[in-house]
C-alpha cells in the first residue's frame, strides 16, 4: 500500500479549511490535526471537517511521528518560525504567501528546506482556475510569440468602509505589507506565470486612503501602517514592459483580477469572473484584427473547489512521488525579492532592478 501522508495544519481560520479540505479529500492523504493556540478555534476546524485531533501547541503537533507534513495558514509573522521549526523535524511543508516578511526571512526558510531535502509549496492559488490555466497554455504554445506588453491587476473592494476595524491584515508588525503583499502578490505571481516572463526591474507607488481605523474590539482608532493599494511598472527578461495594480479599494464583482498579454503574434485576455471563455485574437483572427471570446477547452476546466485545493494537492502528490512541486520555496523567495524591490522603490521613487534569489 502506498504511503498515506499525514497533515498537520496550523491555522483554523478561512482559508486553513481549504488545507483541511484538501487533505481529506486526498486519495492518498488525511488530516491528522488542526493547531491553534485558541484551542477552541481548533476544535471547530476539525469538527467540521471531522478531523480527529485538535492541538494548541505547534512543537506538540511537530513531535508528531503520524504527521508527515505541515500546512502554515497563519499570519505572516509566524510562516518562518513555524516553517524553520517544521523543516528541522524533517515535515515537508507548504505554506501560505507571502511567504514571509522580508527576504531575509523567505531566504533562511528556503536554506532550511534546502538542509533537510523535503518538498515545500506555497499557495498561489490563482495559478489554477480555468481562465489562467488556458491563457498559459495559449501562451506557451506560442501563439502570442513574441510578448511585448503584460498587464494586470487584482482589485477587491472591502476597504472603501472607513468603518472597517484595524484586523491583523492592516497592521504591520503582523503582515509586513497591505495590499501589496496579500493579493500584490498573487497578481506578480500570475503575470510571471502565464507569461513565462520573469520581471528584473520595477518602479513603484503604494497609498493608504484610510490611515486610520476603529480597533476591533471598539475601544478607539489606530493607525494603519500598511498600503491599501500598489501600482507597478515593471521590466521582464525578454524586454515587455507591464502595469501591474492591486488595490482594497475598487468597487467590483467582490474580486476584480485580469491580466492582458500583447505580442507580435497574438493577445488574449483572461478575467477572473470569466471561467467559460477567454478574450483572444491569435492565429487568423489576429491578422484580422478581431478579438474573439474563445470557449475554454474542457480539459482546461477547474471548479471552485479545485483551483482553491490544487496547491495542496498537488503538494500532497508532489510527497507521494518524492518530486519538488512548484510554487515552493524557490518561488516563494522569489515573489518576496519582487516584494521587498517594490517597497524600495516607493521609498527611495526610483526604478529598481530585482537581485537574484
Amino acid at each position: 500500500m502506498e504511503q498515506q501522508i499525514g497533515v498537520g495544519v496550523i491555522g483554523s481560520g478561512m482559508w486553513a479549511g481549504h488545507f483541511v479540505a484538501a487533505s481529506q479529500r486526498h486519495p492518498g492523504a488525511r488530516a491528522v490535526a488542526v493547531c491553534n493556540p485558541n484551542i477552541e478555534s481548533a476544535r471547530r476546524m476539525a469538527d467540521r471537517y471531522d478531523v480527529a485531533d485538535a492541538v494548541g501547541d505547534v512543537d506538540e503537533l511537530l513531535a508528531r511521528p503520524d504527521v508527515d507534513a505541515i500546512a502554515i495558514v497563519t499570519p505572516n509573522d509566524s510562516h518562518a518560525e513555524i516553517a524553520i521549526a517544521a523543516l528541522a523535524a524533517g515535515k515537508h511543508v507548504i505554506c501560505e504567501k507571502p511567504m514571509a516578511m522580508n527576504v531575509d526571512e523567505a531566504r533562511r526558510m528556503k536554506a532550511a528546506a534546502d538542509a533537510a531535502g523535503v518538498v515545500t509549496g506555497i499557495n498561489f492559488t490563482w495559478r489554477h482556475p480555468s481562465a489562467a490555466v488556458y491563457a498559459r497554455h495559449l501562451v506557451s504554445q506560442g501563439e502570442l510569440g513574441r510578448i511585448f506588453h503584460i498587464n494586470g491587476c487584482f482589485h477587491q473592494g472591502w476597504l472603501i468602509n472607513p468603518a472597517v476595524p484595524l484586523v491583523w491584515r492592516l497592521r504591520k508588525e503582523k503582515t509586513g505589507s497591505g495590499c501589496l503583499g496579500d493579493i500584490g502578490a498573487h497578481i506578480i505571481d500570475l503575470a510571471e506565470w502565464v507569461s513565462g516572463e520573469q520581471i528584473t526591474s520595477v518602479v513603484a507607488d503604494t497609498t493608504t486612503f484610510t490611515p486610520e481605523r476603529p480597533l476591533p474590539d471598539g475601544s478607539g482608532s489606530g493607525r494603519v501602517e500598511v498600503d491599501d493599494a500598489a501600482s507597478l511598472l515593471v521590466r521582464f527578461g525578454n524586454g515587455a514592459m507591464g502595469s501591474l495594480t492591486s488595490s482594497r479599494n475598487v468597487i467590483s464583482e467582490g474580486m476584480d483580477q485580469r491580466l492582458e498579454i500583447y505580442g507580435d503574434k497574438g493577445a488574449l485576455i483572461m478575467d477572473f469572473n470569466d471561467q467559460m471563455t477567454v478574450r483572444a485574437s491569435i492565429g487568423r483572427f489576429a491578422r484580422e484584427n478581431q478579438m474573439l471570446s474563445v470557449p475554454i477547452p474542457a480539459r482546461f476546466k477547474r471548479t471552485a473547489e479545485d483551483y482553491l485545493q490544487r496547491n495542496v494537492m498537488n503538494f500532497i502528490d508532489a510527497i507521494r512521488k518524492g518530486e519538488q512541486m512548484s510554487p515552493g520555496f524557490a518561488d516563494g523567495l522569489h515573489n518576496q525579492v519582487i516584494l521587498e524591490a517594490v517597497e524600495r522603490s516607493v521609498r527611495d521613487r526610483t526604478w529598481v532592478g530585482i537581485d537574484g534569489s
